[in-house]
């Protein structure tokens, strides 16, 4: 078909389409819809065999057993709508013969005053006038989206056909021929048509529907049907029942082919339920369903056993759902998660429950009482009020309890947040901090392409971007300018980007693709993203100040021989730091642990009879266990020595001597000035240098007597003197064997102070340092982490 011919035809049926919508609005407009049943006696009479007394052919006076006799002056046997369709419709005057409460017929002549009521013109001309303008709308829409797509005209085509027959079905139930004409042609149609959008839109996804050689028989039969259909309206000579029969095919054609619709596609979703197009099948199955199934629960199945529970009019606005769920597949890039929605909203029913039961149970009570109008609608607001704010109380709770239990995905999150940051607090590098994002993202969600870039405040470097399998992406915002802030995600046209780290006017950002299954990320793992982005972020900060502080550290070894002061009373500080924190750890973990078995076992010894071969393995254990607390309690002594700070190190360098002496076997002569204020590192420099030459001197120097002096004037003076085998100095620079004597050659230095060694086989070790005392005081009573008096005892 040409594009000349092609447009010829299009506007043909546009022109076809708005003259029956003129015409449908026009008939029932100027026709009032009486609700009246005929039907004929033995005598051949037509008599109304229905009126309910809530129709407009009752409120007019049209009783049920009345035998009419003419029709806006016409005999009844030549009204030819009234004979063929069995109703009452197109009428300005009746003439009719009514029983009098004596068994007397009357005779009685009523003008028909055509004129709806409110609920039928809103029902019957302004909501289908809507549906078809909305429709009309969508179609609009979908062919400026999706011009030259064969999907998009069949959706388009199924749109106008629904809002046709929407008008016609009103048309027809007021006897107009054409109405009656459009609905056998139209009705069988319908799902035809949708059925081949399925069959040309799930083509592109590999899936079939039905073969092209089954659709062409199915239009074949349908233009058949319509044919027929319209011949038998058309022949006047044709009987009642003939219409009628033609009317259970072109009904059964419409059923069958919704029911197949269904059945068709929760076969798909199926067969699919373990793919990426899960997700579509499930929305396709859930807008189809939702549509029929109000009509068919709430308004047909109670009206076929005698109920009249929703009108049908509103039952219908449901209707609205399928072409609404169609046309957002065909046009959204993502879908929403709809199996998120699904659970959220199966959660929701559940806890809903128990609370509407009680509202209504309340209720029931209220209505039965007698008491005021005005008085039961306080109350009834009371009751809904009230339980609506301690349901909301407690949803919390519920919340809390219920919905990680009935949401595993929850626990799922939750679990990947741990695992990353145990991950995290092992990373040095950035690459390895990318690498655990990576590993972890592609664990959670179902993603196939990502890629890690920096951007700077004026995009200059967005070129080139190529992602994880080396493919070129194409950054394209929504918005014209993002604001960027750590932890958001950013919507772009393809994927999304997610911020996990700034540093200076450099962004880090992950770019992620759609996922697998075309939905949208839903509330839960955006949060989730949010979360591992910031905690990224952190982590993004510690990498940075670390490398700038290697960079300096790197410039100052460049600068001089050894290391800057500071270089090495951050070391000093860092080696301090872990020691109390190991301290810290023994002491409440292994040492507490150690004390209540102990306790244990001496409650087992004395509140129970041991047997006398049992009782000295039990006391062997006990002294073992009393061994490890001693040792364990010495370590953390050696690891952190308690009241350091709050005692001096006068006292604290006293009882150092007092336990070197009772483990070895030298004398410690000790002389000591008093001391004053000295700042922390000070104090614990000196401690450790003072342990490092006792444990030489135990351990190498072999001494018997060792003299330690210490002094403050302007700077702190110490000097150890020992009696031992004596050393080559040059060894404290060449050996591995005297680390201990250059570690306090370090310590010194990191102090800004002066240390000399002075040494000769045979002859001992003498060692003096000068220490300034001012420069490092400290404010008094600092405490924070430093604080380890809990370690005593």
């Amino acid at each position: 078909m040409t594009v000349k011919l092609r447009q010829l035809f299009i506007s043909g049926l546009l022109c076809i389409f708005v003259f029956l919508i003129i015409h449908f609005v026009w008939v029932i407009h100027s026709n009032i819809l009486l609700g009246v049943g005929l039907e004929q006696n033995e005598e051949g009479q037509y008599y109304i065999a229905e009126a309910d007394v809530s129709s407009e052919g009752y409120k007019q006076n049209l009783r049920e057993g009345d035998i009419l006799l003419r029709v806006n002056g016409k005999p009844i046997d030549k009204v030819d709508e009234a004979v063929r369709y069995g109703s009452l419709t197109q009428v300005q005057s009746v003439d009719l013969l009514r029983n009098s409460k004596g068994g007397a017929p009357l005779a009685l002549h009523y003008d028909i005053e055509n004129k709806s009521s409110i609920y039928h013109t809103f029902t019957q001309l302004v909501v289908p006038g809507a549906t078809f303008v909305f429709l009309a709308v969508l179609s609009l829409l979908l062919y400026r989206r999706k011009s030259g797509d064969r999907s998009a005209e069949l959706l388009i085509l199924f749109f106008l056909l629904v809002g046709i027959t929407y008008f016609a079905g009103y048309a027809s139930s007021r006897s107009d021929l054409i109405g009656r004409i459009a609905m056998g042609s139209v009705l069988p149609l319908i799902p035809l048509v949708f059925i081949h959008f399925l069959q040309v839109y799930l083509k592109r996804f590999d899936v079939l529907v039905l073969s092209t050689t089954v659709i062409k028989i199915y239009y074949g039969l349908v233009i058949l049907l319509s044919l027929f259909s319209t011949s038998s309206l058309m022949v006047y000579s044709w009987d009642r029942s003939l219409y009628s029969f033609v009317r259970l095919i072109i009904i059964g054609f419409f059923v069958f082919g919704i029911f197949y619709s269904i059945f068709k596609l929760l076969y798909l979703y199926i067969t699919y339920r373990s793919t990426a197009l899960k997700s579509m099948f499930k929305i396709m199955l859930t807008g189809q369903i939702l549509a029929f199934t109000p009509f068919v629960l709430f308004s047909a199945a109670p009206i076929a056993v005698g109920v009249n529970l929703i009108p049908y009019e509103i039952t219908t606005i449901f209707l609205f759902l399928m072409p609404v769920t169609y046309f957002y597949l065909l046009t959204a890039r993502q879908l929403f998660d709809i199996d998120f929605a699904f659970n959220r909203f199966k959660y929701y029913l559940l806890i809903a429950f128990f609370p509407a039961l009680m509202i209504v149970a309340v209720f029931a009570i209220i209505q039965s009482r007698q008491e005021y109008d005005w008085i039961k609608w306080i109350q009834m607001f009371l009751v809904v009020y009230l339980s609506i704010t301690i349901f909301l109380f407690f949803k919390e709770k519920i919340d809390y309890y219920f919905r990680p239990k009935l949401f595993r995905e929850l626990y799922h999150y939750q679990g990947s947040l741990e695992r990353f940051s145990k991950q995290i607090s092992k990373v040095m590098k950035r690459s390895d901090l990318e690498a655990a994002i990576y590993k972890e993202i592609n664990e959670i969600l179902p993603v196939s392409r990502s890629a890690f870039f920096e951007r700077d405040e004026d995009m200059s470097n967005l070129e080139q971007i190529v992602d994880n399998s080396g493919q070129e992406i194409n950054i394209e915002f929504v918005s014209k300018s993002p604001v960027f802030k750590v932890g958001e995600v950013v919507q772009l046209k393809q994927g999304i980007l997610l911020v996990i780290g700034r540093h200076q006017k450099k962004f880090h950002l992950l770019w992620i693709d759609h996922k697998k299954n075309h939905t949208k990320l839903n509330s839960d793992e955006l949060n989730w993203l949010n979360t591992l982005a910031n905690y990224a972020s952190i982590v993004y900060e510690n990498l940075y100040l670390i490398e700038g502080l290697i960079e300096d550290l790197e410039a100052e070894m460049k600068k001089e021989l050894h290391a800057a002061p500071w270089v090495l009373r951050l070391i000093f500080n860092l080696s301090e730091k872990e020691r109390r924190k190991l301290a810290a750890d023994l002491h409440d973990s292994a040492l507490q642990d150690q004390l209540i078995w102990l306790r244990r076992l001496e409650t087992l010894i004395s509140d129970h009879d041991i047997e006398a071969d049992i009782l000295p393995e039990l006391l062997q254990i006990k002294e073992g266990l009393l061994d490890v607390i001693y040792q364990i309690r010495e370590t953390c002594n050696e690891l952190r020595p308690p009241l350091l700070r709050e005692t001096g190190i006068v006292k604290a360098l006293e009882l150092l001597f007092e336990y070197a002496q009772l483990q070895s076997n030298y004398i410690i002569t000790f002389t000591s000035s008093p001391i004053g204020e000295l700042s922390d590192d000070l104090v614990i420099a000196l401690y450790r240098i003072v342990q490092e030459l006792l444990r030489n001197a135990g351990k190498h120097a072999k001494a018997n007597q060792i003299e330690i002096e210490l002094d403050q004037q302007e700077h702190l003076y110490f000097r150890y003197k020992d009696d031992g085998i004596g050393m080559n100095i040059v060894d404290i620079r060449e050996s591995f064997q005297h680390m201990g004597l250059s570690g306090i050659k370090e310590r010194v230095a990191s102090l800004e102070g002066e240390c000399t060694f002075t040494s000769e086989k045979g002859k001992g070790l003498e060692v003096i340092i000068y220490l300034p005392t001012m420069a490092f005081v400290e404010e008094k009573h600092r405490g924070g982490d430093d604080d380890d008096t809990y370690l005593v005892g």
